[in-house]
């Protein structure tokens, strides 16, 4: 039976993919610091090891992996806040670079067959704290991979999960719900959106597709903030939805980056719903095929206007919003 470690188990995503490998009938190891969620969460699961630690703790790590030696490593763990991080960058540098560092660090020690990154859009030609901390974090996976033998190191950005924690839109749904005003920094922001399950699919394709030192790049849309709010007009069926225009917050981008023009060069396509960006350097022999020749992805350029898709796909993704 192979195993599985996942650092942050205990997050949104965390818990998304445990459900799914649950399926696949992997062992499946939880490393994460909230005892609460832990136990609320897999307290009575026979088919779950419980491991409480820090990803800054590496010898805890260390020690974990080699213990319940696990077949593969998923890292979901990170501060993520982009406005907190701003003002709280040393935090920000403990976890994400270093809490990264350490993961990979005990992966190889304990000859992890493929250790996978989750990284962010915004980690693609950052501007603030949290996407730097997550551009550094990949370059340390790619570098990992360059100095091994064995294991295999990748990463992988996506973008806003609709029914993630903290996530805009079930905030803004609670907010239309209780009448209230909605706070919005501009109705021309747009951002990459998918679901949960969709995220799920895109970090499992990555770590079978892995071959070493690669970032992989879900092909999602992007929406501008305006058709959000007129979806979910549609979806909760209001005449009108009231919007406070608050600005940007620190370290908030107008349109998000997935795919810069930098690495179009190095990309390459996997399937009809992902991209690779190959390392710039590499001892590994990679065997994509197919080039990708299309645009970047920067979210100003692959906007959906589409009112009726973004609030089915709104819909689909808080079917799976954990309470």
């Amino acid at each position: 039976m192979k195993k599985i470690l996942i650092t942050g188990g205990t997050g949104s995503l965390g818990k998304a993919l445990i459900k799914q490998i649950k399926k696949i009938g992997w062992k499946i190891i939880v490393y994460s610091r909230d005892e609460g969620k832990q136990a609320l969460s897999f307290g009575n699961d026979p088919d779950i090891i419980r491991v409480i630690g820090d990803v800054r703790d590496l010898e805890k790590l260390r020690i974990s992996m080699l213990l319940h030696k696990p077949d593969y490593v998923i890292h979901t763990a990170a501060l993520k806040r982009v406005d907190d991080m701003e003002f709280y960058p040393d935090e920000c540098v403990k976890t994400n670079i270093k809490g990264s560092e350490n993961v990979a660090l005990a992966a190889l020690n304990a000859n992890v067959k493929k250790c996978i990154l989750i990284s962010t859009d915004k980690a693609c030609q950052p501007v603030n704290v949290y996407g730097s901390s997550k551009f550094i974090a990949e370059r340390i996976f790619t570098n990992f991979d360059y100095n091994s033998d064995s294991t295999v190191f990748a990463s992988v950005r996506y973008g806003n999960v609709i029914a993630s924690r903290g996530s805009f839109i079930p905030l803004w749904m609670d907010e239309v719900r209780n009448h209230q005003k909605i706070p919005v920094t501009s109705l021309e922001c747009s951002r990459f959106l998918f679901t949960l399950s969709d995220a799920v699919e895109a970090v499992l394709d990555s770590l079978e597709n892995a071959q070493g030192g690669e970032v992989f790049v879900p092909k999602i849309n992007s929406y501008s903030l305006g058709t959000v709010l007129e979806s979910m007009k549609k979806l909760m069926e209001v005449d009108d939805i009231q919007a406070i225009i608050t600005g940007m917050r620190p370290g908030e981008k107008i349109h998000e980056d997935m795919l810069a023009t930098t690495e179009l060069p190095f990309t390459y396509e996997v399937n009809d719903k992902l991209l690779v960006i190959l390392p710039q350097y590499t001892n590994k022999n990679h065997n994509y095929d197919k080039k990708y020749n299309g645009l970047e992805f920067n979210s100003a350029l692959h906007l959906s206007d589409d009112v009726s898709v973004l609030a089915n796909l709104i819909k689909r993704g808080c079917e799976g919003l954990d309470e």
